[in-house]
């Protein structure tokens, strides 16, 4: 543009941006290079352990956090390595996307007039509602939360461009319309644009990228663009909980059209803005209580999350080894008998843990990401101790709560659903044929001995997701077939075929493996 301001040393705009990008705090770039590496899935903790590790900061934090009240079990910690298998990498990655907003927004951005805590508010507010409204509209949490983490980026780089340049006028709403007018008339360009040039040197992947660059104005008309249609949203959600930048709230406008691009209906919307601050809730909490060194009665959580119902309807995104472990104790019920006196939290992990596991391993396969998986789920209990700690149904809800993480698990992270359209039954018309065979309530009968139980888990793991998720739900977790039909988003022939032909190949695995109980016999 040609009334756009340059520097006096006339620097191309483009290379003063990634100039800017090289010189930033630690944080943004070492969660820029943590994405990487957890979008691999061969990445070994030790590279992980070592990116902490550069870190003074990040790595005394993520210690605190370790040894705080929800992690600290009968020892502490004091290696980076315990504190992330503590952790989980899910709880990695948003310290140091938290740690990140922490840094960019230290000072007030003097040019938009923006706080630094308003700032730091606003990205993390925004990360939790898009990685929320991703769950329900099944694109990637991750995706989601990172986009909605750094999305603000291009603000802190151009308030950094400003203070290079001769004596500009800080951004006046009576003056420009927006942010984007006012980047424009001085900069040639946007902050979106700014954001997504950082974002793309650093390598983040081009669905964040692409995101970032079109929020301010998705097409709704484009279904390339639904993750930014998403950011927007998210956005505009953030602006009517209070905690907007001012120069932007004319860009979230008509959000009916962004909710249609997505399919969401009202309802699900509303749940997702109702998850998105428990999540923050929770980790806010955790956050404040980083500095405990010993752990804090339940009594101390000060903001109970008030519900009419504890939903068990949750996504999460997956995280690394966990504190809980396995063993060959029977699990515990999932309902008590009668109402139980007021626990630590503790003690609530310890008389559940073993169901929880056991739920997750079974439906997964594979006992590090089982042990995730629990992980998540007593993180999101100890968000609703409160409610959970004398309710006679705690231990149905955490078996719920581990069922749906483990199913979202498989379906967004293992990218399963081609398997779903393999092995479906055509009748002559080519429409879906129901299959039909006999209930199956005694297929399980006389294994819950040791040694057959231990037959069992290792031959489920044998079996592909398709089989194992609903076969696991049927026998299990005593779901009928329209139920699971429903959880995994698939026909309800396709649930009968997946559980016969899974009964099939479990009972193979089984007699080869030496389990000759009738029940097995092909």
């Amino acid at each position: 543009m040609s009334s756009a301001l340059y520097p006096p040393h006339r620097v191309p705009i483009r290379d003063k941006i990634l100039e800017i990008a090289r010189t930033m705090p630690a944080a943004p770039r070492i969660f820029a290079r943590l994405d990487h590496l957890l979008r691999k899935d061969d990445s070994p903790l030790e590279e992980i352990c070592l990116l902490v590790k550069s870190d003074a900061a990040l790595t005394a934090h993520l210690l605190r956090v370790s040894n705080s009240a929800i992690y600290t079990g009968s020892r502490r910690v004091g290696s980076v390595e315990a504190a992330v298998k503590r952790v989980g990498l899910q709880e990695l990655f948003r310290l140091v996307g938290y740690l990140a907003g922490t840094q960019l927004a230290e000072h007030t951005l003097k040019h938009y007039g923006i706080g630094a805590e308003r700032l730091h508010e606003h990205m993390v507010r925004t990360a939790f509602v898009s990685e929320q409204l991703a769950e329900e509209c099944g694109l990637d949490g991750r995706l989601a939360y990172t986009a909605g983490l750094l999305r603000s980026i291009g603000i802190y780089v151009c308030d950094q461009l400003a203070a290079q340049y001769d004596p500009v006028p800080a951004y006046r709403p009576d003056h420009d319309h927006d942010y984007l007018t006012w980047e424009g008339r001085l900069f040639g360009i946007g902050n979106s644009d700014v954001a997504a040039l950082v974002l793309e040197e650093w390598a983040f992947p081009d669905e964040i990228v692409a995101a970032v660059r079109h929020h301010h104005r998705p097409e709704v008309d484009n279904t390339g663009q639904r993750l930014a249609c998403l950011l927007n949203l998210a956005c505009g959600l953030v602006t009517t909980q209070g905690y907007g930048l001012p120069g932007e709230t004319g860009h979230w406008a008509k959000p009916q059209d962004k909710i249609d691009v997505l399919g969401l209906s009202d309802k699900r919307f509303q749940t997702a803005e109702t998850r998105a601050k428990q999540a923050l809730t929770g980790f806010h909490q955790r956050m404040k209580e980083e500095t405990e060194e010993e752990p804090t009665k339940t009594g101390s959580i000060q903001e109970k999350i008030k519900t009419e119902e504890v939903s068990p309807e949750i996504c999460d995104l997956v995280s690394e080894p966990g504190v809980v472990q396995v063993n060959d104790e029977p699990p515990v019920h999932t309902t008590l008998p009668v109402t139980p006196p007021p626990l630590d939290f503790t003690t609530f992990m310890r008389n559940y843990q073993n169901m929880v596991y056991s739920t997750a391993v079974r439906l997964i396969g594979n006992e590090t990401q089982a042990e995730d998986i629990s992980q998540e789920v007593f993180l999101k209990a100890y968000e609703r101790f409160d409610d959970l700690r004398t309710s006679p149904t705690a231990g149905g809800w955490l078996k719920t709560v581990a069922t749906n993480l483990s199913i979202n698990h498989i379906q967004r992270y293992k990218k399963r659903w081609s398997f779903f359209s393999d092995l479906i039954h055509r009748d002559d018309e080519g429409g879906e044929k129901e299959v039909e065979f006999a209930a199956p309530e005694n297929f399980f009968t006389g294994v819950e001995s040791t040694e057959r139980r231990q037959w069992l888990e290792r031959a489920l793991e044998k079996l592909p997701a398709h089989q194992r998720v609903p076969l696991v739900l049927f026998h299990f977790d005593d779901l009928p077939y329209d139920e699971i039909a429903r959880k995994l988003r698939i026909s309800l022939s396709k649930v009968k075929t997946d559980i016969l032909r899974g009964r099939e190949a479990l009972a193979k695995i089984l007699v080869h493996s030496g389990a000759t109980h009738e029940t097995f016999s092909t």
